[in-house]
């Protein structure tokens, strides 16, 4: 009866012993397991700048003109004004990783003309009719958004007038394209990848003309805009 009892302490113990291994196993068999490498990460491919564009734009210009008549024939006088813009404009962009380089060019109509009268004879007006400009651009992309800074040559169509009334001939007038200049800048986002839109601003100085009457009495003109514009570009 003894021997009995000692085997029953005994297949009790064995018992034991096997369910605390079984209990064991499945935690040391996870960690023989080998880990699961994380999912890679999917990046999106970086936004293309490169290649041509075509688009409109619409906004609002500032103009001053100066009128400097010679020494002892009248007052010097400074108009301004506020107007339209709109037109269209084309471009390309070549682009080496974040950095864009492109170059555009556009035409604007524009509405708004400056006169003053000094109070006496004197009277003036100025108004840039038209303007286009060549520009090239360089910009910085970070995703879908764009920074950039442009200048470059710009071409307008002036009329200036300067009026004397004392003095015969006293009228001095000019409708002419002129030359001049321009720089500037603007942020530009890419809507979808065939659509951006842009603001941007641009200072215009179409430089100076001298008109010349027959009593060897001239009149020097000046233009100069400033320009703020949304665009909508349709790129390819």
């Amino acid at each position: 009866m003894g021997k009995g009892i000692i085997m029953t302490k005994k297949g009790f113990l064995l018992a034991t012993a096997a369910t605390g291994a079984a209990a064991f196993a499945p935690g040391a068999m996870a960690a023989d397991l080998p880990t699961k490498a994380p999912a890679p990460l999917v990046v999106p491919p970086a936004a293309s700048w490169a290649g041509w564009y075509i688009g409109l734009h619409a906004g609002v210009n500032w103009q001053q003109g100066h009128n400097t008549p010679s020494a002892n024939y009248g007052a010097t006088l400074t108009t301004s004004s506020t107007g339209f813009i709109g037109g269209g404009q084309i471009g390309y962009n070549w682009q080496s990783g974040n950095f864009v380089f492109g170059i555009e060019a556009d035409g604007s109509w524009l509405s708004g003309k400056g006169s003053v009268g000094n109070g006496t004879f004197y009277s003036a007006s100025n108004q840039i009719r038209w303007l286009a400009t060549v520009r090239p651009r360089f910009g910085l992309a970070v995703g879908n958004t764009m920074g950039y800074v442009t200048g470059g040559v710009a071409f307008g169509g002036v009329k200036n007038t300067y009026i004397n009334d004392p003095f015969p001939n006293g009228i001095k007038s000019e409708s002419k394209t002129r030359v001049g200049w321009t720089v500037g800048g603007g942020i530009e986002h890419m809507w979808t990848r065939n659509v951006t839109i842009a603001l941007e601003g641009l200072f215009v100085d179409l430089g100076r003309s001298t008109v010349n009457l027959p009593n060897n009495k001239t009149t020097k003109f000046s233009n100069q805009a400033v320009i703020g514009r949304l665009k909508l570009n349709y790129k390819w």
